[in-house]
């Protein structure tokens, strides 16, 4: 293909996408008010016009998701609200292919004001699958809707403000909290400056749901009551408060923000509505549900923002801590074990036959830094193995203590470990007898232990091996052989 060919083609597909964007703000014109009042009308047409076929989906990457920023930019602009970034409002990065959207509403306390309030929403969506546009109207058009309405309130409220507010449409949440990760990594605010960062995702299906969460009010002093006082929720609006973010197989764009420690509020009607599916359309939403969450964010916004004395509870979400960044030093949790046990005896080629065994107890860590750490453990374990004189029972006192080397990641992680264990036997049986620790068998072993864990937020899965250093033995046996415990075990763990 010639320059000239090349230029033309451009130009084509440039004039497509203008009309296609004018096409846009035409629609706007067209969709019907049912009745409602002003703000569930303006709801209805930020989600029909982000959630319409003309966008495809708002994939990330592609000229539909610069159709629907250009509109957040047009909703913005028209509302007042200042470009964070000087004269603009995008953030571009992965060169130039995504696009975050930032602005501004300044606080007026000459102090309080550089101390900031994090609201964001994630625009894009799935884009189109075998045939079938994902319009994602619930995920998340209803959280861009939301946004853009609450900024056309914090605007009305501007003149009331003591800290300022940062607006944020995130750009490639479905591809991995890209863009929120990109904004939290880049901004240049100091963590303790950013008193609270709230992510509105999927807030579209108040009315099946019967309630909207917000995930995170133990990150915040006082959090519940100030979420719950009834002066700040609208009649009619059932809200649940929940301390912290649990859920290992889901994400939003909180993450980022709580793994630097700060505050974090995730607001959603939950998975009522068509989660990624083709049928999450614009014409299944709950715009008079949007329309109190909207009127609550504001209120809650407006409170924090006016009181200087606010301030994050300094705690996170467990699968938020498990990055690593965290600035909790020591965790707890609850450990078992399931698998086998042999006899290795000392001399000669042959090893008892293995038995199973189990255990169960306590579990610590000490951090060091995001990889490093100290692990003491206390466990009752259940020992067995077979022996000629008659199968070996033991009932043990357990506490190994590991050097830990882990990775850091938000949900996900995987740790090395090796160590020294003790164990002492309180009571066991061969055969039919009582062990006779008097003459044949020692109470007391130490050894060595090592394996590896997959974590999963806060459980953990992996494999661990004791050997025995000391004899199970006080007597050697004809071929002058000791016996020694070896044991493999499957190992699951869950921290607080």
């Amino acid at each position: 293909m010639n320059k000239s060919s090349t230029n033309k083609l451009k130009i084509h597909f440039d004039m497509m996408f203008k009309l296609k964007l004018c096409f846009l703000f035409v629609l706007l014109l067209i969709i019907p008010a049912n009745g409602q009042t002003t703000i569930e009308r303006k709801l209805g047409q930020h989600v029909y016009t982000l959630a319409s076929d003309l966008l495809e989906g708002r994939k990330s990457g592609t000229q539909h998701s610069r159709m629907a920023s250009e509109y957040i930019i047009k909703q913005w602009e028209e509302i007042g609200v200042e470009p964070y970034y000087d004269t603009s409002f995008l953030q571009t990065f992965h060169n130039n292919n995504f696009q975050n959207i930032v602005g501004i509403i300044r606080g007026n306390d000459s102090v309080w004001k550089n101390e900031y309030i994090i609201v964001g929403a994630h625009y894009d969506h799935l884009g189109v699958k075998n045939g079938n546009i994902y319009n994602g109207a619930d995920d998340n058009a209803s959280g861009v809707a939301t946004l853009i309405e609450l900024a056309r309130k914090l605007k009305n409220e501007q003149a009331n403000l003591k800290r300022s507010i940062i607006l944020v449409a995130f750009d490639a949440e479905e591809l991995g909290l890209i863009g929120s990760t990109h904004f939290a990594k880049h901004i240049k605010i100091p963590s303790e400056d950013i008193k609270l960062m709230i992510s509105i995702d999927m807030v579209g299906w108040y009315k099946a749901s019967g309630k909207v969460e917000y995930i995170g009010s133990g990150t915040m002093s006082d959090g519940e009551k100030i979420l719950m006082n009834p002066q700040l929720v609208p009649a009619g609006l059932n809200v649940v408060c929940k301390k912290f973010e649990t859920s290992i197989f889901t994400a939003t764009d909180t993450a980022p923000f709580a793994s630097k420690g700060i505050s974090t509020l995730a607001v959603t009607t939950g998975f009522k509505s068509p989660y990624h599916k083709p049928e999450d359309e614009a014409d299944l939403i709950d715009y008079d549900g949007m329309a109190m969450i909207t009127e609550h964010l504001k209120n809650i916004i407006v409170t924090i923002s006016q009181d200087i004395n606010y301030e994050p509870s300094g705690k996170i979400a467990r699968k938020h801590r498990s990055s690593g960044i965290s600035k909790r030093k020591v965790d707890f949790g609850l450990s078992a074990n399931i698998g086998t046990n042999y006899h290795h005896y000392t001399d000669g080629a042959i090893d008892g036959k293995t038995s199973g065994s189990f255990g169960m107890g306590l579990m610590s860590q000490i951090n060091f830094g995001p990889f490093f750490g100290i692990r003491p453990e206390v466990h009752y374990d259940r020992i067995t193995a077979k022996h000629p004189a008659g199968k070996i029972e033991a009932n043990n006192l357990t506490t190994p203590l590991n050097l830990v080397l882990h990775t850091a990641g938000m949900d996900f992680g995987m740790d090395l470990f090796v160590g020294l264990y003790y164990s002492h036997c309180f009571y066991g049986t061969q055969g039919s007898e009582v062990i006779d620790f008097e003459n044949t068998f020692n109470r007391n072993e130490f050894g060595y232990t090592f394996g590896f864990g997959v974590r999963i937020g806060s459980f953990k899965m992996g494999a661990t091996t004791r050997s025995a250093l000391t004899n199970f033995t006080k007597n050697a046996n004809m071929d002058n052989a000791h016996i020694r415990n070896k044991a493999n075990y499957f190992t699951i763990s869950y921290a607080f």
